[in-house]
C-alpha cells in the first residue's frame, strides 16, 4: 500500500475510534468470508461498523484519535466493532453472532469511553439491555405508584358498589 493511501486510511479510521463511544476489538483468522459478509450486514443493521486494518495503521489511528491505550492490544488478525450510540450495542451484536453463528471467533477486548476492557468485561457489556429497554423500565417505575394509588383510591368505591349490587339482587329475589 502507498504512503498518500495509508494516512487516507489512518484518517479515516481515526476519525471513527474519535466519534465512536465503544468498541470490541475481536479476531476473525480463518473466517470464511461469506460470515465475514454475513457480520457486516448485521452489524451495519445495528449502525455499527467493522473496520478490519492492518495493525500498524489501526495503532497509528489509534495514537492520533486519543486513545493511547489501545495500542498494545493489536496482535495478530484483529477486527474492531465500533459503535456510536448505545455503548452496549458493539458487544452485544458481536456476542450473538458468535454464539449464533458458532464461528472461531474470540473477543479479545474493547474500549467504552477512555477506558479499555478486558474480554470478561466486554461479556458482561454484551448482557446489559438496550438503552430503549432501560427507558422503558425507568418509565415503568415512575407509572407503578401511581396505577397502585389508583388502585387503592377506587377499591372501597369498588367494594361498596359490589355490596349494593348484592342487595338489590337479595331483595328482587324476595
Amino acid at each position: 500500500m502507498k504512503k498518500e493511501n495509508k494516512s487516507v486510511v489512518v484518517s479515516e479510521i481515526k476519525e471513527a475510534l474519535a466519534k465512536s463511544t465503544a468498541g470490541v476489538v475481536t479476531t476473525y483468522q480463518g473466517l470464511p468470508t461469506a460470515e465475514i459478509v454475513n457480520l457486516r450486514h448485521k452489524l451495519r443493521e445495528a449502525g455499527l461498523d467493522l473496520q478490519v486494518v492492518k495493525n500498524t495503521l489501526m495503532r497509528r489511528a489509534a495514537k492520533e484519535a486519543g486513545r493511547d491505550f489501545m495500542e498494545a492490544h493489536f496482535e495478530g488478525a484483529n477486527a474492531v466493532v465500533l459503535g456510536y450510540d448505545d455503548v452496549s450495542a458493539p458487544a452485544r451484536v458481536l456476542m450473538q453472532f458468535i454464539t449464533s453463528s458458532g464461528v472461531g471467533m474470540t473477543v479479545s477486548g474493547g474500549f467504552l469511553a477512555n477506558r479499555w476492557l478486558d474480554a470478561g468485561e466486554v461479556n458482561t457489556l454484551a448482557t446489559l439491555p438496550t438503552k430503549n429497554e432501560l427507558i422503558a423500565r425507568l418509565l415503568g417505575g415512575f407509572q407503578s405508584p401511581i396505577t397502585g394509588l389508583v388502585q387503592a383510591l377506587s377499591s372501597p368505591m369498588l367494594g361498596i358498589v359490589y355490596a349494593l349490587n348484592a342487595r338489590i339482587q337479595q331483595m328482587e329475589e324476595k
